[in-house]
């Protein structure tokens, strides 16, 4: 599907999410080497009709010993050890410690960022122990990915099972985050990037600004499971108070208010409220209701209703804007084949605003991943969008990735007749310039323009440490993109015309120590006025578990093309990552920006300043189980997924296309 908006702006966190997930996997280590280290601890976990008969004593001894070893790897994060160790007891014939392993095997992958292999694991132990002692576990974990992947086929992320409290017959659980950022100056990171390809999915909220502000925010998720439901209570949102302009209000803003509810035996479940939803021609961010029933477990049909929001700042129903549309899935069958079709409808008040009907095709296996979407407007009779993305993992571990965007952005509708007019709505739009619905459609038809995109790329790992990635991009653009309610404004800086983008990165992690991270990387663009040219070195390196610091440094230099223009720039910067406590983080930044211009003859120079100053605590029910932040910003996306988060968000490790955090690179 295509990537709708992003839970939360760039310096917005997204803490409870990351909360959550890893609440889901890390606990569970510790309460399963509790439960299964008892002599009849594996009682419940050996498939129906398998037989434990032909294993040794000497072999028994040894699946304990790799578990032990396996669950300490994987306690400290040293995940490609913890890996071997836990197929390795998978190896051995069936035994009281092959449920844990085959568990902890997809915590680890999932940890690692790999999720394609984490869901086969997860999916295996469903197949081989599905009323196993950690069924449930599994299946929240399985739930999650699939989530996170935006795939329609389930509702509810990973819920942190191991930090429920107890209460009768039921659970509940309460994780969250809580976070202040200052920002002073911030204006050229936040910027788009010209020398990356543009990402047409990008947040309506990010911001090309940051100067002076103080941005606060609260992420809460609440679960409940029981016998007959489960369903998580989930808030996102903050306040942005602007100290550089005192006639500047506030901006209060939600990115998320919703509760989400499962009724087990019709397996019925509603989400209500603030949501986000890139399935059933959805586009993202929107206030109302989906209902999903899965009628038979190859059959879904989804319901879904409501109104609108791009931005976190939009009040409920602004400006009269409705929607209702249906879906229906089928899948998975062929091995990982799953597909969708849907029909919706949009209207502004009276006038239809957009008829589309769609399909959305999914394929993964442990080694491929292909998505495909087609969009089409029936109202218009145009083509909304034809986007294709896939990766290939090869035997020798290279990853081949690709993509192909045709899309109208923003996608169209009678709405688009409002950009570059300086009316409010469609109907101030009637009243007092377009005599007619048929030149108000035709001028939505003209003001959108039509994006195209290609991109191929190769991942290589040189060892287990060092890897190397190469992608090219070629992206072409009608028109402008104007700055608009349904597109961030980043986008507003792309030009007309035929866009090359090249990348060559190297990767180095646990180079010098573990959770240590390098990135080198080379990086060529041409756009119709302008060649670009960058180096850049980033990098993190854990002092200890509680210290983290990240220097870098870009250095770029661009020519005109048709003019005559050279500029250089230097952009050291310093992140400082602290960890009072697992709950507890105080994260600082601090560079500079130098440019040295010449442009017909006449030279300047320039100096920006950047400095990010804030606290993020986390909390949960549970303190005795709490999750060190530092742990997951120890991981690092693949250059396959960062790159296909721009070809659509049902990719693998699409969570990694989610906007960074204050003092996060």
């Amino acid at each position: 599907m295509r990537a709708g908006c992003r839970l939360l702006a760039p310096a917005l966190t997204v803490a409870a999410v990351l909360a959550s997930a890893s609440a889901s996997a890390q606990p569970a280590v510790d309460r399963t080497v509790a439960d299964t280290r008892g002599a009849d601890a594996g009682t419940n976990s050996v498939p129906k009709g398998a037989s434990a008969a032909a294993f040794s004593n000497t072999q028994l001894r040894a699946a304990a010993a790799a578990m032990d070893e396996g669950r300490t790897a994987l306690k400290h994060d040293n995940l490609g050890s913890a890996i071997q160790l836990f197929v390795k007891v998978l190896k051995y014939p069936e035994n009281q410690y092959s449920a844990e392993a085959q568990e902890l095997l997809g915590v680890a992958y999932q940890k690692g960022g790999k999720l394609l292999e984490a869901r086969a694991a997860y999916e295996d132990y469903l197949r081989r122990y599905p009323s196993g002692d950690g069924s449930d576990r599994v299946r929240q974990r399985l739930a999650g990915i699939v989530t996170a992947n935006g795939e329609p086929g389930a509702t509810l992320k990973a819920l942190p099972v191991d930090k429920f409290t107890t209460s009768g017959g039921s659970t509940w659980s309460l994780v969250g985050s809580a976070s202040s950022f200052y920002i002073r100056d911030d204006s050229f990171r936040s910027a788009r990037d010209s020398s990356l390809a543009p990402n047409p999915n990008a947040d309506v909220d990010d911001r090309a600004v940051h100067q002076n502000e103080t941005l606060t925010t609260l992420d809460v998720i609440g679960t409940w499971n029981d016998d007959k439901t489960k369903g998580r209570v989930r808030f996102s949102g903050g306040e942005d108070h602007k100290s550089q302009d005192p006639t500047q209000r506030d901006q209060w803003g939600i990115a998320a208010m919703s509760v989400e509810t499962l009724v087990k035996d019709w397996d019925l479940s509603v989400v209500a409220g603030r949501q986000t939803l890139n399935a059933d021609g959805m586009q993202g961010r929107f206030d109302g209701m989906l209902l999903s029933w899965q009628a038979l477990p190859m059959l879904k049909v989804d319901l879904v209703g409501g109104s609108p929001a791009s931005s976190r700042y939009d009040v409920p129903f602004k400006n009269q804007r409705y929607f209702y549309g249906a879906g229906i899935g089928f899948g998975p069958f062929l091995g990982g084949l799953e597909t969708s079709f849907y029909a919706i409808e949009q209207r502004d008040q009276w006038l239809v605003d957009r008829v589309a009907i769609g399909t959305d095709i999914r394929y993964v296996d442990p080694e491929k991943f292909a998505f495909g979407n087609i969009d089409y407007d029936l109202h218009f009779q145009r083509l909304n969008a034809a986007i294709f993305s896939g990766s290939w993992t090869l035997l020798d571990k290279s990853t081949l990735y690709g993509g192909l965007d045709y899309r109208r952005t923003p996608y169209l509708s009678t709405w688009n007749a409002l950009i570059n007019q300086p009316f409010a709505t469609l109907y101030d739009a009637l009243k007092f310039s377009i005599e007619t619905k048929e030149q108000l459609q035709q001028l939505a038809v003209d003001q959108t323009p039509i994006y195209r995109s290609a991109m191929l790329g190769i991942s290589h790992p040189l060892s287990e440490q060092l890897q190397i990635a190469a992608d090219a991009t070629l992206v072409n653009l009608t028109q402008p993109i104007a700055q608009s309610a349904a597109n961030s404004p980043l986008l507003a800086t792309l030009p007309a015309g035929n866009e090359y983008y090249l990348s060559l990165q190297l990767i180095g992690t646990n180079i010098f120590t573990d959770g240590d991270m390098y990135i080198g990387a080379l990086r060529y663009a041409q756009q119709p006025t302008l060649r670009q040219y960058v180096l850049d070195f980033n990098s993190r390196y854990p002092l200890t578990h509680d210290w983290v610091v990240g220097p870098r440094l870009r250095l770029g230099y661009e020519t005109g093309i048709g003019y005559d223009l050279k500029q250089y720039t230097v952009l050291p910067s310093f992140l400082v990552d602290y960890y009072w406590s697992p709950n507890l983080n105080f994260e600082l930044e601090v560079g500079a920006q130098w440019t040295n211009e010449t442009q017909a003859g006449v030279r300047t120079r320039d100096t920006e300043l950047l400095a990010t100053i804030g606290l993020r605590y986390s909390f949960n029910v549970d303190s005795g189980a709490s999750v060190n932040a530092a742990d997951e910003k120890r991981k690092l996306p693949t250059p396959a997924a960062a790159a296909l988060c721009r070809y659509g968000s049902a990719q693998p490790q699409s969570s990694n296309c989610a906007s960074q955090l204050p003092g996060s690179r």
